[in-house]
């Protein structure tokens, strides 16, 4: 799920254990959709320029990368790896397309379809969970089926149904706080109904008026020895950005 929603937008997140049920009758009065709706308020920005770490843990050891990243209504996001490894590569979100640029390469590179489901950085995240930006309404059919705590704090959760196959994720179950309206756990389902990826957030802290996780961590459940983790250094949400960020034909700036 991940729009300018994780990383901005981007930085969708999620945290914690799950414990026992409570029924659903002990719900306050609110259905799936005003959940939802009191979600996305959250996730969705006019502008934002987020700095922040990605920190991957394979067989291979630590690697770390630092990002800046800029989001502006309507599907534009621009990831700009600063630190790291990977320094000077670019990820450019427009719409429904994905382009990167290498520092060392002499064309963008224009990513389509199932390439938007492969790793970011080598990273446990994709570049559809990072830079997504359509509504969770427009996608998926959405039921509340109780209520859990995860690390204390209690949530609504949520079961997503993906309305076509051309979802990352054929289904996604969510626990939202239901008092600050932030994603602290996440389980992500293949369309052969494993659960394929684990989302944990914690460290929620208001910037601009919204609940933002500082902390996030994403697992692969295929992969035993992988974790990555995304810490927000900075968040400033509602600030003038230059159109540049977002012009594929400036990315070497």
């Amino acid at each position: 799920m991940i729009g300018n929603a994780l990383v901005h937008k981007y930085f969708k997140a999620v945290a914690g254990v799950c414990l026992a049920s409570i029924p659903l009758l002990s719900l306050p009065a609110q259905d799936e959709t005003e959940i939802i709706k009191k979600l996305e308020a959250n996730q969705v920005f006019d502008t934002s320029r987020i700095e922040a770490k990605i920190l991957v843990t394979n067989r291979f050891g630590l690697t770390g990368n630092a990002i800046t990243s800029y989001s502006r209504a309507g599907g534009d996001t621009l990831i700009e790896i600063t630190e790291g490894p990977d320094r000077g590569q670019k990820i450019l979100r427009q719409k429904s397309s994905i382009y990167l640029f290498y520092p060392d390469a002499e064309e963008v590179i224009w990513l389509k379809g199932s390439a938007l489901k492969d790793s970011m950085m080598g990273s446990d995240f994709s570049y559809e969970d990072l830079t997504n930006d359509k509504t969770i309404l427009d996608r998926y059919t959405a039921s509340l089926t109780g209520k859990e705590p995860v690390d204390g704090e209690e949530c609504f959760r949520l079961t997503l149904t993906a309305k076509t196959r051309n979802e990352t994720y054929a289904r996604e179950e969510l626990w939202v706080d239901s008092k600050l309206f932030v994603t602290r756990r996440a389980l992500l389902y293949s369309a052969s109904g494993k659960a394929i990826r684990e989302m944990l957030s914690s460290d929620i802290r208001t910037v601009g008026g919204k609940n933002l996780a500082f902390r996030t961590v994403m697992k692969d459940l295929l992969k035993k020895t992988t974790s990555t983790e995304m810490l927000i250094g900075k968040a400033e949400i509602g600030i003038p950005l230059s159109d540049k960020y977002f012009n594929r034909d400036e990315l070497s700036w």
